[in-house]
């Protein structure tokens, strides 16, 4: 049975896109987090799709699960993460005390994202972050 196109759909990496936006400063999520708020996707896939942000994407608040982001952007991210207080330049964040927690309004517009995906709303059990 194939799904009729939806007017609402988004590709994955605009979701992904959309998702990273929503990230406030001083605030990080990881790939995995990335995937599992979406309902799709994995976390290879969300860094992939993060390779191609548009301008004015917070890339650097999307990082490996560690706390690390490739060397390749190290030198790019770190100012940034420095002027958001997540971490000294060239240093791990702390996954732990720096992951966002969205708050209601937020979840709002996760869960849109996630329906745009044709995945259904996250319930508060699945509320893990």
């Amino acid at each position: 049975m194939t799904r009729a196109p939806r007017d609402d759909s988004l590709a994955y990496p605009d979701a992904v896109h959309e998702l990273a936006r929503l990230v406030p400063r001083g605030a990080v999520l990881s790939y995995g987090d990335v995937a599992e708020l979406l309902g799709a996707g994995s976390a290879r896939q969300s860094g992939k799709a993060m390779g191609s942000a548009p301008l004015g994407t917070p890339w650097w608040r999307i990082l490996r699960a560690d706390g690390t982001i490739t060397g390749a952007l190290l030198a790019e991210a770190s100012p940034h993460w420095a002027a958001e207080g997540l971490a000294a330049p060239g240093r791990r964040i702390d996954m732990n005390s720096k992951r966002w927690k969205p708050d209601p309004e937020q979840w709002e517009r996760i869960d849109k994202l996630r329906t745009a995906l044709g995945n259904p709303k996250m319930s508060e059990a699945d509320d893990q972050l």
